[in-house]
């Protein structure tokens, strides 16, 4: 097969010198092609490299990656292995893998066929085979909030089929820029744990918030953005993009449709509090130190950070509640007073309705006393009806006609060139 193999980057390298980072490159080659190299990427644990090769493989060929660290002075250090088996491709194919490296750390690996084993090729249909996806960390909001001073710390992401990956060092203060990419490997289903740590004093790390996400059996290409409530009241402003689905090259009648969901009244969803406009000015200064106070009959009061001082409030806050459908939620929106009972400035409401698609859908809700508060609501994910009933058959796509489903999904969308140039 005609190949063009992309070595994106890796995570987690052993650090190879003093300072805590290593020159790490990689080199490897094919029963066809002499030893092929990266170029090294400078003073890093997390290197990038995005470096295209044009090789010839076999399908279960296995190509063994040698990472090394680049020494001025004596033999450069050798920083594990990662090995991939080539997968028999077709025609226009991709394949997107996260490889653990030998010692320490993941390798992040594209293959693109120009000239595969057939024209179009289908496999048969594993509930338990692996997915890859990518998460593109965008901003934190409200990191920190307590804290009167700049901090540092780390993203660390784990799920139950791999080891944990972790960041680069970043500094926050309310509203941070996180700009980091994985590329993880797991299992429709999974939970996927993030954390971030501050480096403590001597080893330990002290946790500054958490969130979870359950991983969905989302297909080929498909992309989600994401607010992700943190424990501590922190928000995590993210995309997720399935770049190698459970349903890879599977016939497109047993790819779940769009809604396929679980149904139930009870319904786990997000609310994301925007914004306020013109709300009413309670203080002496012609402001309010607004916030919102909420709750639903199955989850606990909740409440928005306070934003002051103003009359436009922005919150940008996420929670995770769960609710009844046809249930009438109530916002109270307030001004905190230091020094008596905090003012109410009016109540917003809305009718919780079903959630069916995997997109934020934005809310303008009248507030009764004065101005509009500003929602995104967006239903929780889960894996679909179809993969449950694939999960309890434990049987392969060939013999599950009970369960057919047809609608056209194409395989190889453009979008997925994209995927290599803009890694970062």
């Amino acid at each position: 097969m005609e190949i063009e193999l992309t070595l994106l980057g890796a995570k987690n390298i052993v650090a190879n010198n003093f300072g805590g980072t290593s020159d790490g490159y990689v080199k490897f080659e094919t029963r066809a092609n002499k030893q092929l190299k990266t170029k090294i990427a400078a003073s890093t644990v997390n290197p990038i490299w995005n470096e295209k090769f044009d090789i010839i493989a076999e399908p279960k060929e296995e190509i063994i990656f040698h990472i090394f660290g680049h020494d001025l002075v004596t033999k450069d250090g050798c920083l594990g292995d990662a090995v991939l088996v080539v997968p028999a491709m077709a025609n226009g194919e991709y394949w997107h893998d996260c490889i653990p490296i030998s010692k320490k750390g993941f390798l992040y690996v594209s293959l693109h066929c120009k000239k595969g084993v057939t024209s179009s090729l289908q496999h048969p249909f594993d509930p338990n085979a692996d997915m890859v996806i990518r998460i593109d960390f965008i901003r934190a909001i409200h990191l920190g909030r307590n804290s009167t001073t700049p901090q540092t710390a780390k993203l660390v992401i784990k799920t139950p089929s791999q080891k944990e990956q972790v960041s680069n060092l970043f500094t926050f203060n309310l509203t941070t820029n996180i700009g980091e990419t994985f590329i993880l490997k797991c299992k429709p289903g999974e939970k996927m744990d993030i954390k971030i740590k501050q480096p403590g004093i001597i080893s330990s790390h002290s946790s500054v918030d958490k969130t979870s996400y359950i991983i969905p059996d989302m297909r080929e290409g498909e992309k989600s953005e994401e607010h992700l409530p943190g424990k501590k009241g922190c928000t995590l402003d993210c995309t997720i993009q399935c770049i190698r689905s459970v349903y890879h090259n599977v016939i497109p009648r047993y790819i779940p449709k769009d809604n396929d969901i679980n149904k139930d009244k009870d319904m786990k969803f997000y609310i994301y509090f925007v914004r306020a406009k013109n709300i009413i000015a309670n203080d002496l200064g012609g402001t309010s130190d607004g916030y919102v106070k909420f709750k639903t009959t199955q989850s606990k009061e909740k409440k928005t950070y306070v934003f002051s001082p103003s009359i436009n409030p922005s919150w940008n806050q996420c929670f995770r509640i769960t609710e009844s459908i046809g249930e009438e939620i109530v916002f109270h929106i307030f001004d905190r007073d230091t020094f008596t009972s905090d003012d109410s400035l009016g109540d917003a409401k809305w009718k919780v309705e079903q959630l069916l698609n995997n997109q934020w859908k934005k809310l303008e809700l009248e507030i009764n006393k004065r101005g509009k508060l500003y929602l995104e609501v967006k239903r929780v994910r889960t894996i679909s009806e179809t993969y449950k009933r694939y999960l309890s058959s434990q049987q392969p796509y060939s013999q599950q006609s009970s369960i057919q489903i047809e609608h056209p999904v194409p395989q190889y969308p453009q979008r997925y060139q994209q995927l290599t140039e803009d890694f970062s």
